[in-house]
């Protein structure tokens, strides 16, 4: 299931610390591109649910941030 369509995703991606190159690589090789950009930061990078619930509603996310709860 994709929840973010176009470009919006990826303000996400850049708000949880992911590089310009990163973000293009997911953009241009993955169906679902924030879901995947999630997936490598939960690989990658230590980050809490408060914290990830945080940056979706920074980013203007709110819906999908409850959806992590």
């Amino acid at each position: 299931m994709c929840v973010v369509g176009g470009e919006e995703w990826k303000s996400v991606a850049e708000a949880l610390g992911l590089t310009p190159q990163e973000i293009r690589f997911i953009d241009h090789r993955t169906f679902n591109p924030l879901e995947a950009a999630l997936a490598f930061i939960s690989k990658q990078r230590h980050i809490t649910v408060g914290e990830l619930y945080d940056k979706l509603s920074e980013c203007g996310f709110p819906v999908i941030a409850d959806l992590t709860l």
